[in-house]
C-alpha cells in the first residue's frame, strides 16, 4: 500500500466514516461512545491499552490499522458471535 501511514485514529475515523470506525474502537475500547466520535477519541487516547502504560487505545489503533490487522482493513478479521462464545 503506497498511501503512507495513518498518524491518528482521527484520520481513521475521517477515512472511513462515523460507523466503520466506531464499530472499529469497539476492539481496543470498552468506552465507545456511539453518540459522540470527540467523547470516543479522547477516551482511546486517555486510557492505556497495555500494562506497562507504554501504549493508549488509539495508538494501538493506528498501529495496527498501519500493519494491515484492523477490521478495516481485513473484514475477515471481523468478529463473529456464534453463540458458543464466553459469557461475561
Amino acid at each position: 500500500m503506497a498511501h503512507g501511514k495513518m498518524k491518528s485514529v482521527y484520520g481513521i475515523y475521517k477515512k472511513h466514516g462515523r460507523e466503520q470506525f466506531l464499530d472499529a474502537a469497539g476492539y481496543y475500547s470498552c468506552h465507545v461512545h456511539p453518540e459522540s466520535i470527540d467523547k470516543t477519541i479522547d477516551e482511546m487516547e486517555s486510557r492505556w491499552y497495555d500494562a506497562t502504560h507504554r501504549q493508549t487505545e488509539a495508538d494501538k489503533m493506528v498501529e495496527d490499522y498501519n500493519n494491515g490487522l484492523t477490521v478495516l482493513n481485513d473484514a475477515s478479521l471481523a468478529y463473529v458471535d456464534t453463540g458458543f462464545g464466553m459469557t461475561m
